[in-house]
């Protein structure tokens, strides 16, 4: 008989504004259903909006794929409905999205702190949570984590981190942790025909994701304004998060000169991602961290190339062998490399592409990474 997992997250299918966490939980549900029951608890509505959605029922359990979804509404996210649910609901194993997550992650470990959680198995994932981050935040996010370590919520669970940088990140904070390091399970890899037309002197670039300090969309704009030569299309899509941070990258596209052409094509819904990234040349996302960077896949499956910042994802390899990255206090390297771009004609971009290919091929294997969760849900005591 199959052991049942019960997600908590933020926000599932058909949601798409919460970023990575929405395609981790999925991915790792239509993965793993072979294996595993899963149960999904999540809200009601996407991430910052003010309305449920549409085609789903709300407080009750609804089929998505291959698990059952239950979308709270604000009222089912108070203490005492938290409580009910995870205390009526039939599961062996409790997953954790989020370690800042008020909602469904803090109110589950202070309902066990209080001894009324029922089950008690459970298993943490930051989701990039201690990776990269705001420095306005790191005051109020730290008293918590100092809160919580005095009260001990941490204890007795096992922490899922999804490269060994975020396993470093959670040891700084939590050196007794134990943890098991496996990186998120993809979509399943399939090969497209590269078709996209690339002339000298011009380059199409696209960013892709929340529009908010963490992403670095504004150095991304400071870099393009040190390219010398070339004519660039630079758009942008992306859930507005952060106006004042919009603001100030409106003030650097104004310095751009005219022939880099930066246009924001609002939000897109994930459906639509595959097909907007075929039609680029590269992906140009300076993050400042990412614990594993779906989104980053995503543009490498359906061959865009990655220029990606150094140290701070999992995907160091790959600028190794591509040599489309660098560290963030080397902006005249990310110069060098769009100029570089820039100056490449289809052939030479189509090398790197398939380059690129072989990567992906290799890095995406998730018959392994299967075993590792299968091992990961079995330890968990």
């Amino acid at each position: 008989m199959k052991e049942t997992i019960l997600i908590l997250n933020g926000q599932y299918a058909p949601g798409y504004k919460g970023g990575g966490p929405i395609q981790s939980c999925m991915n790792m549900v239509e993965n793993l259903s072979e294996y595993f029951d899963f149960r999904v608890f999540c809200a009601d509505r996407d991430y910052k909006e003010n309305k449920p959605y549409i085609d789903v029922k709300i407080d009750t359990w609804n089929r998505v794929g291959t698990a059952l979804v239950y979308y709270a509404s604000p009222q089912k996210q108070s203490f005492k409905a938290i409580d009910e649910i995870l205390n009526k609901t039939d599961y062996d194993i409790l997953y954790l999205n989020g370690f800042f997550s008020p909602i469904f992650t803090i109110k589950p470990l202070v309902i066990r702190w209080l001894g009324k959680l029922n089950k008690t198995k459970i298993v943490l994932t930051p989701r990039g949570d201690f990776t990269g981050g705001c420095k306005n935040k790191k005051i109020k996010k730290y008293g918590y984590i100092y809160l919580s370590k005095i009260l001990k919520f941490y204890d007795n669970l096992i922490w899922h981190a999804t490269s060994e940088i975020e396993r470093e990140d959670i040891l700084k904070k939590f050196p007794n942790a134990k943890i098991f390091v496996i990186p998120n399970l993809p979509a399943k890899y399939i090969p497209k025909i590269y078709t996209n037309k690339k002339e000298k002197g011009s380059l199409r670039l696209v960013f892709i994701s929340r529009i908010f300090p963490k992403k670095n969309l504004k150095y991304a704009l400071e870099i393009l304004k040190k390219v010398k030569n070339g004519n660039v299309i630079f758009d942008i899509y992306g859930p507005m998060e952060d106006k004042r941070y919009w603001s100030e990258c409106l003030k650097v596209i104004e310095q751009l000169p005219g022939r880099i052409t930066v246009t924001y094509c609002g939000e897109v819904e994930h459906s639509q991602i595959p097909y907007i990234f075929e039609q680029y040349h590269a992906f140009f996302f300076p993050t400042l961290g990412e614990n594993y960077g779906h989104v980053i896949v995503e543009a490498m499956m359906n061959n865009c190339l990655c220029i990606l910042s150094k140290g701070v994802t999992p995907w160091d390899e790959y600028i190794h062998n591509t040599n489309l990255g660098a560290e963030l206090n080397q902006r005249e390297s990310f110069v060098q490399i769009i100029e570089e771009l820039i100056n490449m004609d289809s052939d030479q971009v189509k090398k790197l592409i398939l380059n690129m290919q072989n990567y992906v091929k290799q890095n995406t294997d998730s018959e392994a990474e299967k075993r590792k969760y299968i091992e990961l849900f079995k330890c968990v005591k």
